[in-house]
């Protein structure tokens, strides 16, 4: 469901300032020639300036794209794919698991995989050795005394790291980058032997799960067989529990746009490219809700009002998100002018978003929804005409009547209008027969533009011209039937509804 509008959609506002801003990221980033030799071989459009400081001075340095690889061959120029930095491998095909882009031969990845076993087995023998040693810890006791193994592992890695030094490094390292341009920088002396070690270990395996990653996308056909996302837009992406394929494209990042499935971390919105960086998130991340105030509470169910203005970086990481499920959204980024509304089901492990709606702070035709989506999984479940009877609930609060943007799109057309259909109906079927009907009473009551009110009712065929005047018919046998579905419908469907009681805002809140 969607609305669209001058703000939200499709506007000429929008759309120059994001012009603007894809002019000014491109004139940010140039591609150019390398003077040097290409051992990746990858083309003017993959080689990208980075900046770093390096001694009060900016220093341009290569950037190679890992993502871009052949399923068959190694990117590395001169790299046959024999060996893997994993070293129990025979082959591998990405820059992330080649031993020359690491300044290693295959034989010596081997021999390190083969020295970590053997570090594995020792330590697992020292930790069976201090099962049999027994301390007796008595009320007295402060400290726990270190097992044999332990103080012993200890000595080594301080001694390892006292003979550390990175005054070779300060000289090797810039005759490396001269001669070999886009490997991997000498890291030798840039820490101890034992925490380079761990390093590579790391690296290691995140080397086989990337291998891995893309061989099942492979598989799966989201990437051709030269490792390329043929269609340039994200296919499917991974929020919480769900896996989802998406609708649209969405302008993220170049980086990201190529990839064929995107990671998404639920609660901050932050987008990731593999399942590791968001499993190392999941870890690290304190978010259980969505930033801003929560206005409403009711059972598992709140909203959360978040001002785009304080709260940027995640308003507009939700645009894009939307714009995966909405083929007109045009508004990504200048999110300051809007208020966002997002519901959530909360469980034991945090607040979940099924939907949310935007809304401009000062909307000079009185829109009280710009645009409006629920999240796929959640569809049919009743959220999208919870979240527009919110938005009719506020401004009833405002004491103003709301509208949604125009042009509706066809699902938010069938959304609103059922909406609408239920909200006249339920005030026909409860006013006296002898009372007069005036729509700008049912306005007044429902916070639904009179504009609304008379295309529903067009719709329902209750409105005639007679006499040069509207008559509003009050078709019994419609509400009978209304009232028949209503007492049909699950009870999860009439569970899931606004209660005013539940709401705390106040319109004065708006005003900056």
């Amino acid at each position: 469901m969607k609305t669209r509008g001058k703000s939200d959609n499709s506007n000429a506002g929008s759309d120059s300032k994001s012009r603007d801003i894809n002019e000014e990221v491109k004139t940010k980033t140039k591609c150019v020639t390398p003077k040097k030799s290409n051992p990746l071989g990858m083309t003017e459009h993959e080689m990208l300036l980075a900046l770093d400081e390096t001694g009060g001075r900016l220093r341009k340095r290569k950037f190679a794209q890992s993502y871009h690889v052949d399923m068959k061959q190694c990117p590395v120029s001169g790299c046959d794919s024999r060996g893997h930095l994993m070293g129990r491998f025979e082959r591998h095909f990405t820059l992330a698991a080649c031993p020359i882009y690491h300044n290693l031969t295959p034989e010596r990845c081997r021999a390190n995989h083969e020295a970590n076993e053997r570090l594995r087995k020792d330590q697992a023998e020292d930790a069976g050795r201090d099962q049999v040693i027994v301390h007796h810890n008595t009320r007295n006791q402060t400290e726990v005394e270190a097992t044999p193994s332990q103080a012993k592992y200890r000595k080594r890695v301080q001694r390892s790291r006292e003979q550390h030094s990175s005054s070779e490094h300060r000289k090797s390292d810039p005759e490396h980058q001269a001669e070999h341009g886009v490997k991997e920088p000498l890291l030798n002396h840039v820490a101890s032997e034992y925490d380079l070690n761990l390093f590579r270990q790391a690296q290691a395996l995140a080397s086989e799960g990337l291998e891995h990653e893309l061989e099942r996308l492979h598989e799966s056909g989201l990437l051709s067989q030269d490792g390329s996302n043929p269609d340039r837009r994200i296919k499917v992406i991974e929020i919480g529990r769900y896996e989802m394929d998406t609708w649209y494209s969405s302008p993220y990042p170049e980086e990201y746009v190529q990839l064929p499935k995107l990671y998404i971390c639920e609660f901050c919105l932050k987008y990731m490219k593999s399942s590791t960086i968001l499993r190392r998130h999941m870890a690290k991340c304190v978010w259980r809700h969505p930033p801003g105030d929560e206005i409403y509470r009711k059972g598992t169910i709140s909203v959360f009002e978040v001002d785009g203005k304080k709260n940027k970086i995640y308003s507009q990481n939700l645009c894009l998100l939307a714009k995966l499920f909405l083929d007109h959204k045009t508004l990504y980024y200048d999110v300051e002018p809007f208020l966002f509304y997002v519901m959530t089901e909360a469980d034991l492990t945090g607040c979940h978003m099924v939907g949310y709606f935007s809304k401009e702070k000062n909307s000079f035709l009185n829109y009280n929804v710009s645009c409006i989506l629920t999240m796929p999984q959640h569809m049919r479940k009743g959220y999208g005409k919870m979240m527009i009877d919110f938005s009719y609930l506020l401004s009833r609060k405002e004491g103003k009547t709301g509208s949604p943007e125009r042009p509706l799109s066809d699902l938010g057309l069938l959304s609103y209008r059922s909406y609408w259909t239920d909200i006249i109906i339920s005030y026909l079927s409860k006013l006296d027969a002898a009372a007069d009907l005036v729509i700008r009473d049912i306005s007044q009551e429902t916070a639904v533009h009179p504009a609304d009110i008379v295309s529903t009712l067009q719709a329902l065929q209750m409105l005639k011209y007679w006499k040069g005047k509207h008559i509003i018919l009050k078709k019994q046998d419609i509400i009978e039937d209304w009232l028949r579905k209503q007492t049909k419908k699950p009870a999860e469907f009439s569970s899931r509804a606004i209660d005013s009681k539940c709401l705390k805002w106040s319109p004065t809140r708006q005003k900056e």
